[in-house]
């Protein structure tokens, strides 16, 4: 029978098989792999297993084992719910609003009185979330449109939908995504997580401006992640990852490096308007993702799902971040968020002339003009 050590021993065996090297390991697996080297450390030392040791060792290791802990619980808790706003006569635009982070930050526009748009792609799927946000909020005023993020197609049809209904938008939250272990692509021929992470997102915040541009206040709310941070460069020379994709982490991490890239560059670009855009990391949530995991890594972090709550926050906790950004009032734009505060980067990840040369590339991928602006005069 396997002991907790053997577990833990193949557990991060198989992050260093498979998600080698360190730095491609996802976020949330990194911290696991912490608890795992220290629950390793103690126990082998407590069995012995590396023979007898001195009472000072022993201790040390404890206290190393409390302060990783720590920091670890404290990685996780990166959102704080936020006082309730009204936003009675508000129309909010959720992407993936059908489960996890996109349904509970419907739920809680919702419960402060949004009409809420649930744009997703299966119908059947956005009505049973919608039926779920209706008992817990007592709220009627929730609306499905049809929206694949990943089809460009998709995305000009909602817009145009959404913008003959002549409703101004006070709220667009970009939480679609996806997480690939195996290269795929969207029906356009971009490789998936760059089409669905970014080129989506991209696209339909640029064709709904004039609605949100409408607004007393538009809030554009783009759902990042910390693992941008991991991210080295923006691979223009090969946006759709046909040379170098391995595990499909970094380029992950890197498509949501653009997020915050685009986040930035929007918010250069309508400074001077009603728009507030920012950037928004829900944290370390437990969600649907790791079904694109390679399936024996997915099947060995299984083993893990008992001490999952411990390591990762529910998806109400995970939408408080975007919920402050599109809802506190004294918040400016041009920000990346974290715990429901704004976090400072450091300098390279808020480079203009990258933000600006990225805008520049999507332009034409999507089907934009180079010199594509919205006014609000032209509403």
């Amino acid at each position: 029978m396997l002991s907790v050590t053997d577990v833990g021993a193949t557990y991060v065996l198989m992050l260093l098989l498979f998600r080698a090297p360190m730095g491609d390991i996802p976020w949330t697996h990194t911290i696991v792999l912490r608890y795992s080297l220290v629950a390793l450390g103690s126990l082998a030392t407590v069995n012995g297993l590396f023979g007898p040791i001195s009472d000072e060792y022993y201790y040390a290791l404890e206290l190393f084992s409390i302060f990783n802990a720590i920091s670890c619980y404290i990685m996780v808790l990166q959102g704080k719910a936020y006082e309730d706003q009204d936003l009675h006569g508000k129309v909010a635009v959720v992407t993936g609003a059908n489960s996890g982070i996109g349904l509970e930050t419907a739920r809680q526009l919702a419960q402060m009185g949004a009409h809420v748009v649930f744009a997703c792609r299966s119908k059947e799927r956005a009505e049973e979330a919608m039926d779920s946000v209706r008992v817990s909020s007592g709220s009627k005023k929730l609306e499905f449109m049809p929206l694949d993020v990943s089809s460009l197609a998709s995305v000009r049809e909602f817009a145009a939908a959404f913008l003959k209904t002549n409703r101004p938008l006070d709220i667009l939250i970009n939480n679609a995504g996806v997480n690939n272990y195996y290269r795929k692509e969207t029906v356009d021929g971009f490789e998936a997580m760059f089409g669905t992470n970014f080129l989506g997102p991209f696209l339909l915040t640029n064709l709904l401006l004039p609605a949100l541009l409408k607004a007393e206040e538009g809030r554009v709310v783009n759902v990042g992640s910390c693992v941008m941070k991991w991210a080295r460069s923006i691979p223009f020379e090969d946006l759709n990852s046909k040379t170098k994709y391995g595990t499909g982490q970094g380029v992950y991490n890197w498509t949501k490096w653009a997020n915050y890239l685009f986040t930035l560059e929007l918010h250069r670009r309508y400074a001077d308007t009603v728009l507030t855009v920012n950037c928004a990391h829900p944290g370390l949530v437990i969600s649907n993702m790791q079904k694109n995991m390679h399936p024996l890594l997915d099947k060995i972090a299984n083993l893990f799902n008992w001490v999952r709550p411990f390591l990762q926050q529910t998806g109400e906790q995970g939408a408080y971040t975007p919920v402050f950004a599109a809802t506190c009032r004294h918040l400016t734009g041009g920000h990346y968020l974290a715990r429901s505060e704004v976090e400072k980067l450091p300098k390279r990840f808020e480079d203009a002339d990258l933000a600006r040369r990225l805008w520049d590339v999507a332009c034409p991928l999507v089907g934009l003009p180079a010199d594509y602006h919205v006014t609000p005069s032209s509403n």
